[in-house]
């Protein structure tokens, strides 16, 4: 089942198979959630995911790995980490890790709870928090976005929200019921017309999902 976009305010995904390729007010949505946050500060972090390009294509669109990386940007900023600081950053991990295109969307973070580590040789220098340059061994702190999954060390999907998951290879990125491919668009639509429990019965999913798909729609909306 694939999604069909309905209007700017409507969080679904384009037409890339595999890549998900979304317009900047869907990646805002997703990202905003329940963040006070404003589009003027998302468009400044999209400079320090992806420079500005020439192409208008490119302009455009966003694909699945900018969108980790936007989140990733806003983690960093929720933890006090100032812009400034987290391109440094990521320059940093451009000029070590070349081969690596996406590198906020990299399985390369690490936590404990407080301050943030990037891995690096086999140990972990703080990035934020304060003791920057400290080192740690990564098998002592988690990883920094633990429901991210990566696959060989990228992001490959995404649980933004319980029982919601977000694959580039599902719907073409679009929010679906976890482990489903299921859009949450067709679940909100559902509920315009029936009550919860008929809706879960007509998808056969729990009453529960079906909620959460109707908060994640608030949040996004």
């Amino acid at each position: 089942m694939t999604a069909k976009k309905h209007g700017e305010s409507e969080v679904a995904a384009g037409s890339a198979i595999g890549a998900g390729i979304y317009s900047f007010p869907q990646v805002a949505q997703i990202v905003e959630r329940d963040r006070d946050v404003s589009r003027a500060q998302i468009r400044r972090w999209m400079t320090v995911v992806r420079p500005p390009t020439h192409h208008k294509d490119a302009a455009a669109t966003i694909g699945f790995l900018d969108l980790i990386g936007l989140e990733m940007v806003c983690r960093f900023r929720d933890r006090g980490a100032s812009l400034q600081r987290v391109r440094r950053v990521l320059d940093g991990m451009r000029e070590r890790f070349p081969h690596i295109h996406h590198p906020l969307a990299h399985e390369s973070f690490y936590t404990d709870g407080h301050s943030v580590w990037i891995e690096f040789q086999g140990h972990a220098e703080e990035i934020v928090g304060n003791r920057t340059g400290q080192r740690a061994i990564t098998s002592a702190i988690k990883t920094f976005a633990e429901e991210i999954q990566f696959i060989d060390g990228r992001a490959a999907s995404w649980d933004v929200a319980r029982w919601i998951e977000i694959n580039p290879r599902i719907c073409f990125g679009a929010p679906v019921v976890a482990g489903t491919r299921i859009p949450v668009k067709a679940i909100v639509a559902s509920l315009k017309e029936d009550p919860p429990e008929e809706v879960a019965r007509g998808f056969n999913l729990s009453v529960t999902r079906v909620k959460a798909c109707a908060e994640f729609a608030r949040l996004t909306a």
